[in-house]
């Protein structure tokens, strides 16, 4: 079962989320309305608080975790792409955390970002709202463009549009 209780907290989704069969999501979780998990990504929140914003999108082989009395919080209209990772932090609202980027715990990500594919932010980093994060050690190289933000946008909303399809056809799971 996808959906399930950990440590006596049960996940509260909202009713139009969508949740892949064999992605878990387990614990003190939150899901606002049109956000998704799809197919082998876990959201593990036994440690403390783990919330998504409307629209989210957690896509294949990601993880989101908290971390015992470090929450984790992602805003609207936010993306983990394949293989993403975001642990005990905070990321904001229209944020691309590409493939295979990690984000690691105590971080707080600003409105408008892009962490770019194979990233890595290290732990307890601050990124400015807007920023273009590269490389191992997380560099901010310099502000998102609009056609980059608009990409975050029409990303956010094609997964909406996918998780209303896949809620059709196959329902929700659990």
């Amino acid at each position: 079962m996808p959906v399930r209780e950990a440590g006596g907290r049960a996940p509260r989704l909202a009713d139009d989320v969508f949740v892949a069969p064999n992605a878990e999501v387990v614990g003190d979780v939150e899901m606002a309305p049109r956000s998704s998990v799809w197919f082998s990504s876990i959201i593990r929140a036994d440690g403390a608080p783990v919330r998504l914003g409307t629209g989210t999108d957690i896509q294949d082989n990601s993880v989101v975790d908290s971390l015992p009395g470090q929450p984790c919080e992602l805003g609207e209209y936010t993306t983990l792409g394949h293989a993403a990772a975001v642990h005990a932090s905070r990321v904001g609202s229209y944020v691309l955390v590409a493939m295979n980027a990690t984000v690691m715990p105590g971080c707080t990500v600003g409105d408008g970002c892009i962490i770019a594919a194979n990233a890595t932010v290290p732990p307890g980093t601050t990124i400015p709202a807007d920023s273009l994060v590269v490389g191992d050690q997380g560099r901010v190289i310099r502000e998102v463009r609009p056609a980059e933000r608009e990409r975050i946008e029409g990303t956010c909303q094609s997964y909406m549009r996918l998780a209303s399809e896949y809620l059709k056809g196959i329902g929700r799971g659990w």
